[in-house]
């Protein structure tokens, strides 16, 4: 009957085999690249009220006239930001807009929108596009301050191929000179009616 009992010389193989796949393994694991977020991959673009100082912290899902502060970008020095309504509706602005940054911070003009959900993404060279939703609801305080904050840019179609025709654009435009005339016109009986002249 044969002996199944191995030889030194082939358990010192069996070993030296089994520590060289070891070795292997453990380079082939070392030298995968580990998932690294590029460069500013861990800011954070926070919705703020008007008024609130840039540096807070809160991030409020609900406001009225509103401005975007960014935080912690590293050495990203400009974001680009996209807030549309939610969902889209061609009769509704989209506002698109470059936030530029130093040292990682930065922060946008205040807007002004109508009232409903939005979404604000945001990304830049290199980054992930990342989003929130909120929502902006003047009722409560009785409609948009006079004075308020800008009109923000609408791309059209042509721009951004988002959808929104160049006629809606152009709606939209005039809606906004409408409104103007409208807040010019109240400013104006109110004026009267407080006796000014």
């Amino acid at each position: 009957m044969l002996s199944s009992t191995p030889s030194r010389s082939s358990t010192h193989r069996l070993a030296a085999a089994a520590a060289g796949a070891l070795v292997v393994t453990g380079m082939c694991v070392a030298g995968a690249a580990p998932a690294v977020a590029a460069p500013g991959d861990s800011g954070e673009l926070k919705v703020h009220r008007a008024g609130t100082p840039y540096g807070d912290s809160r991030d409020e899902t609900k406001v009225c006239r509103f401005n975007l502060s960014a935080d912690n970008f590293e050495t990203v020095t400009l974001i680009n930001v996209t807030i549309t309504p939610q969902p889209p509706q061609p009769t509704r602005p989209t506002v698109t807009a470059a936030v530029t940054l130093a040292a990682g911070k930065g922060h946008s003009q205040d807007y002004s929108l109508p009232n409903g959900r939005y979404q604000v993404s945001w990304t830049f060279p290199g980054g992930v596009l990342k989003k929130k939703v909120f929502t902006v609801d003047c009722r409560p305080s009785g409609g948009v301050p006079a004075g308020g904050g800008g009109v923000p840019t609408v791309e059209s179609s042509t721009a951004s191929g988002d959808g929104m025709s160049v006629g809606t654009a152009s709606a939209l435009a005039a809606g906004g000179v409408g409104a103007a005339g409208l807040f010019l016109a109240r400013r104006a009986a109110r004026r009267r009616a407080d006796g000014a002249a």
